[in-house]
């Protein structure tokens, strides 16, 4: 029985060994981690093959190698150059489509034909051009009736009229106001350091004029040039939201083809009971 019970320990033993020298194996790799199979998501190593390898699977001495072939381009990557525009859909005017505003000459511009329908406000009655299916702009561009549009519509402009990328066509919903009378309502930025000022701008996001809230693109700021100066009121963090009536110049200001400015009101005057739209 002794003879017997060792050799039981010491096969005991054996297996036992092997059994550990196994598992250092095992952690030596982790555990599910593919050995020298390449996938499809993996890169390519960059390390040369071993010289034999290579004239083991290369080509016969003498015969060209075959070109290596392009990378493609890895999604999302930047590019040196801005992505084409998608092209736009002709318009189709409407049989009562108006005129206002094609023979308007905005420098720099050449004013495109939109779909502009007069219509009325069954629960108002109140005349307004409804434009290329989108925007409303109400009232007759008048001094005592001037012309109401959303942030929307001003800086709709954006689609069609882009200097940077040599696009100049300026839409004739943006081109009609260019003369008229209009009224905007927006966040007011006035100059830093003065307590009335005749020159301020209107604006669609908030922004104190320096470093709190969005500031504004040529496409949704107006500047404005008071006919009287206004007090500023509040500190300097404080935000200012007002009515603003006055004749509007649609007026390109450009930089090394790099749009600064657009939108000029003139002769302006404060409107009282402006409230922003929450």
């Amino acid at each position: 029985m002794s003879g017997m019970r060792a050799i039981w320990i010491i096969g005991a033993l054996l297996v036992g060994a092997a059994a550990a020298l196994l598992m250092m194996d095992h952690r030596a790799s982790p555990a599910g981690a593919p050995v020298a199979v390449p996938t499809l998501d993996a890169p390519r190593a960059s390390t040369p093959a071993p010289a034999a390898t290579t004239q083991a699977a290369g080509p016969a001495q003498g015969t060209q190698a075959p070109a290596t072939q392009a990378t493609a381009p890895v999604p999302g990557a930047p590019t040196a150059v801005d992505p084409p525009r998608p092209a736009r859909a002709p318009v189709v005017r409407e049989p009562g489509a108006v005129d206002t505003g094609l023979d308007r000459k905005i420098a720099g511009s050449t004013v495109v034909a939109g779909n502009i329908v007069p219509k009325t406000d069954a629960r108002t009655g109140e005349r307004l051009l409804y434009a290329d299916g989108r925007y409303e702009i109400r009232g007759e561009g008048t001094k005592e009736s001037p012309y109401r549009m959303s942030w929307e519509c001003l800086a709709s402009a954006s689609e069609t009229y882009v200097p940077r990328l040599n696009e100049h066509d300026m839409p004739q919903r943006v081109a009609l106001l260019d003369g008229a009378w209009v009224q905007v309502e927006g966040y007011l930025a006035f100059p830093l350091m003065v307590s009335e000022t005749k020159e301020l701008l209107v604006m669609l996001n908030q922004w104190d004029g320096c470093c709190i809230g969005v500031p504004p693109t040529p496409y949704d700021a107006v500047e404005v040039k008071l006919h009287e100066p206004a007090k500023r009121s509040g500190a300097h963090a404080t935000f200012n939201f007002g009515g603003i009536k006055g004749r509007l110049r649609v007026d390109p200001y450009l930089i090394e083809n790099w749009l600064v400015g657009l939108y000029v009101l003139e002769d302006a005057a404060m409107v009282e009971g402006a409230r922003p739209e929450l």
